[in-house]
């Protein structure tokens, strides 16, 4: 009877463990992306030469991103989950991000990837595909 105990008791807290943890949470890294920049252009980050890391815990995110051996930006904060969206709330950022804006991307995730766009006035301003790099 101990060691069914032993064993229904472990299970729970494992389970209970793992309940806090989303979908994305883990270590990530940039495979490619496009963006439109200011002048309305389409961007490849693979012209750019772009790099990133982004690191998501079980209510916050954090990614640098370089270019080169330079650096080009980075930021932190909170976001949320829902069935179909990805959506970041910016507490700190190294570029130009108005207080208490969002930043919603439609997502879908294959395996280790994950495919995520930004769309603004039925526009696709951003495509990113990232790919878990650990758990």
């Amino acid at each position: 009877m101990n060691k069914v105990f032993s064993i229904i008791l472990v299970a729970l807290l494992s389970f209970s463990a793992n309940a806090d943890e989303n979908l994305f949470s883990g270590t990530w890294t940039l495979v490619s992306g496009e963006y439109i920049n200011y002048e309305g252009k389409l961007v490849s980050y693979e012209s750019l030469n772009l790099r990133s890391i982004k690191v998501i815990t079980n209510t916050h995110f954090s990614f640098v991103t370089m270019s080169g051996d330079k650096f080009w930006s980075s930021g932190t904060g909170t976001f949320e989950v829902t069935d179909s969206e990805y959506i970041e709330s910016p507490l700190y950022t190294s570029f130009n991000s108005p207080e208490g804006k969002k930043y919603v991307f439609k997502y879908k995730k294959e395996g280790d990837k994950w495919f995520s766009s930004r769309w603004e006035n039925d526009k696709r301003v951003e495509y990113e595909v990232w790919q878990r790099i650990s758990d």
